[in-house]
């Protein structure tokens, strides 16, 4: 299971690998967003010189936040869509078992999602694009997940749009209350509704 999914916080070092790297621009480009991520704060948080970040990231940040985009885009296939379409386990069981990631990826509700924070701002369109990308494949998998279970391919596709739009909503919302139950309690209420056949 990678680390990132389950990665409690991380700490600046004077020489970094890629993923080290990589994770490290990921946790602060999700705290502070496209415009809140300044080379400075990047720097500081990941201890390498502003220098070294451009001779890794020679387009800057706009090369760093698409390093971290495809960096999660692998993870989010490897631990998240791809289990959902192997028939091993009921589509149930596999569904619980990608709550269970998301939970600890999101660290229940406390962290932010990359689609939440660079779908606004001045992040560009072709870093959009590839978000939007992960989004509709993992849309997919969820609406081939909940036709196996019995569901129609018109409700499939509802309750799978449903379901992400659940799941970016109450990050924002207990973000906002400060509830630290919004995010589990959702989740709880889809793992009992999404296959539910009206």
């Amino acid at each position: 299971m990678s680390r990132l999914f389950f990665k409690g916080g991380f700490m600046a070092l004077q020489t970094i690998d890629n993923d080290s790297l990589v994770e490290s621009l990921f946790e602060i480009i999700r705290c502070h967003g496209y415009e809140g991520s300044t080379i400075s704060r990047l720097s500081e948080v990941t201890g390498l010189k502003k220098s070294s970040l451009y001779h890794r990231f020679p387009a800057g940040k706009d090369d760093m936040v698409k390093a971290v985009v495809s960096y999660i885009s692998a993870q989010l296939h490897q631990l998240v869509i791809a289990p959902l379409l192997v028939r091993q386990e009921t589509p149930e069981k596999r569904f619980s078992n990608m709550l269970a990631t998301l939970k600890a990826f999101y660290c229940a509700g406390q962290k932010n999602c990359l689609l939440n924070v660079l779908s606004l701002g001045e992040a560009r369109d072709e870093i959009k694009a590839l978000l939007k990308k992960d989004y509709d494949a993992w849309c997919t998998a969820l609406c081939m997940l909940s036709q196996e279970a019995g569901l129609q391919p018109k409700e499939a596709e509802v309750r799978a749009e449903h379901f992400l739009v659940t799941v970016q909503g109450a990050l924002v919302i207990q973000r906002l209350t400060d509830n630290p139950l919004t995010f589990e309690n959702c989740m709880a209420y889809e793992q009992e509704q999404f296959f539910q056949i009206l």
